[in-house]
């Protein structure tokens, strides 16, 4: 099949999870001599540039958008959308036209969905998070706390929390656009042939909003040989005792704030004494500071990493001891957790989310639902390594059975087939 794959991330320019599941399938679907291409938006780049992403073709479509709240989504989004969709329809075109296009998230939707009506071909979407629901994506009021889907108060009141009083205030002229926005994005959805929901979770979050028969959960998918061979290569990074690893944004939505708590709660009066131990932190974000000072106070060891390379991550997740995954928010399905699980990595995780379609406690990870109990847990599987390799085994084999390429891919070619036919 000749599939398009516009995607709003993807590498080596998005390091979130988004990119490089996108990525992944793509490498998939090559992988099974299909012919794939990706369509890439690209802030500040001019007109349209084709290249190579590791190893997928790949358009990218230019487009500018200034730094100002709301005017910038307008820019990145209605006025983008009809530019991507004719970026889209020329690509199809340069050959025989594709069996599907298959969008990847919230800013390619749209124009996915103008270019299929445009060519006849079928559109599949993705949606890997919060997006369809709420105009900030994350399912988080300030990215704090957990709400459904909210109107005009849950975004009034959101707008001076994120943006601070005086800048939110004046963010409120844009309230009717924010509202038009995110019913826009919902009906566009509701287009969509078939929508992807990557986990039970989103699923059950999308209900109301996509007809049953066109909702399909599959999950995000691993290429578990191609990470085993690039993990046979030590890590660059170097550590003392055990290494605690910690993937991801540090951003508090992510739980990254909560690691000063655990630590705290690991070190308060009547835990056990746990052997020496290093926190390796992958990542970059607002909370960086914070918690270099936090952990610090608290004598804890810490290599701060910044934005390491994805071979890098894998690498240390074949060496950790235990991954910490304390995120917070509703998670879609890490792609942090999957990776880490076809690395047989033990893995300790909060409960949000799709996190439990990956994460069953005592057979494939633990789980810890508080600060305490997540440092209880933390302590008793620093102790006992035989315990953490059983952990770390299950979730290998669950990973080769429900996330592999092998397993999920002839899902996605039947669901392709389905919706062309």
């Amino acid at each position: 099949m000749r599939i398009l794959l516009p995607t709003d991330v993807f590498p080596p320019d998005g390091r979130g999870g988004a990119a490089w599941s996108s990525h992944a399938l793509a490498r998939a679907l090559l992988s099974r001599g299909h012919e794939v291409t990706a369509l890439v938006p690209i802030r500040g780049q001019r007109g349209v540039v084709h290249a190579d992403a590791l190893g997928v073709p790949a358009v990218r479509v230019g487009y500018a958008a200034p730094s100002l709240p709301v005017v910038q989504n307008y820019f990145r989004h209605e006025r983008f959308w009809p530019v991507l969709a004719e970026a889209i329809v020329a690509e199809a075109r340069r050959g025989p036209l594709p069996q599907v296009l298959h969008a990847q998230h919230v800013q390619t939707t749209p124009a996915a969905v103008l270019a299929g009506e445009q060519l006849g071909v079928p559109v599949v979407v993705t949606v890997r998070d919060h997006w369809p629901w709420h105009y900030f994506a994350t399912g988080l009021h300030g990215d704090q706390v957990p709400y459904g889907r909210p109107g005009w108060p849950g975004l009034a009141t959101e707008l001076p929390t994120r943006l601070g009083p005086l800048r939110g205030i004046l963010a409120l002229a844009g309230l009717p656009y924010m509202l038009a926005h995110q019913r826009r994005r919902a009906q566009y959805l509701a287009r969509a042939d078939a929508v992807i929901a990557v986990s039970s979770y989103i699923a059950k979050r999308l209900a109301g909003m996509v007809q049953p028969e066109r909702l399909h959960v599959l999950p995000n998918m691993l290429d578990m040989a191609a990470n085993a061979t690039i993990a046979t290569a030590p890590p660059a990074t170097k550590w003392e005792g055990d290494l605690l690893l910690f993937v991801g944004k540090l951003e508090a939505n992510k739980g990254a704030g909560l690691l000063p708590a655990i630590f705290r709660e690991l070190r308060a009066p009547g835990m056990p004494n746990v052997p020496p131990f290093t926190l390796v932190i992958a990542g970059d974000g607002a909370l960086r500071d914070r918690l270099t000072a936090e952990l610090g106070t608290l004598g804890i060891q810490v290599q701060m990493l910044n934005w390491a390379s994805h071979d890098e991550v894998l690498r240390l997740m074949k060496q950790s001891t235990l991954l910490l995954f304390p995120s917070t928010w509703g998670e879609p399905l890490s792609r942090v957790l999957l990776e880490a699980s076809g690395m047989g990595t033990p893995i300790l995780a909060m409960p949000t989310g799709g996190t439990q379609d990956i994460i069953h406690d005592g057979i494939t990870g633990a789980v810890a639902a508080t600060p305490r109990i997540f440092a209880q847990r933390m302590a008793e599987l620093l102790l006992d390594p035989v315990a953490r390799n059983r952990l770390g085994e299950g979730a290998r084999a669950f990973a080769r059975t429900h996330f592999a390429y092998e397993a999920v891919l002839p899902r996605y070619e039947h669901l392709y087939h389905t919706v062309y036919h």
